[in-house]
């Protein structure tokens, strides 16, 4: 694999996960002391990060960098990408405050 398809592999899973947050590249250059510009190119795979850089920002978004056997990458990548899975409550699930109080009556059932 070129070094640069792996760059970008990392990139792509590092917006992702900071999307994911809902945060800004500002929003993660905090949590890391990086410029936002440096993120972004990191992201879209256009600079070499050191590996610490990768980590550091990864850590902070919640990923964390490890090495898969070749063989296996496009399995682990599959399962990674995997949609989140469907609630096992196919309704909403009432709270506690919803069991333990009566609803006000409406003006209606006063008159």
């Amino acid at each position: 694999m070129e070094q640069r398809e792996t760059r970008e592999r990392l990139g792509a899973q590092l917006t992702a996960a900071r999307r994911s947050k809902g945060w800004t590249l500002a929003d993660l250059g905090r949590r890391t002391a990086n410029a936002p510009s440096r993120l972004s190119s990191i992201e879209h795979g256009k600079i070499n990060a050191t590996v610490d850089a990768l980590a550091q920002a990864g850590e902070a978004a919640g990923l964390t960098l490890t090495f898969v056997p070749a063989e296996r990458l496009e399995e682990v990548m599959s399962l990674i990408e995997q949609p989140p899975t469907e609630t096992a409550y196919p309704v909403p699930v009432r709270s506690l405050h919803d069991e333990v109080f009566i609803p006000d009556p409406s003006e209606d059932e006063e008159s």
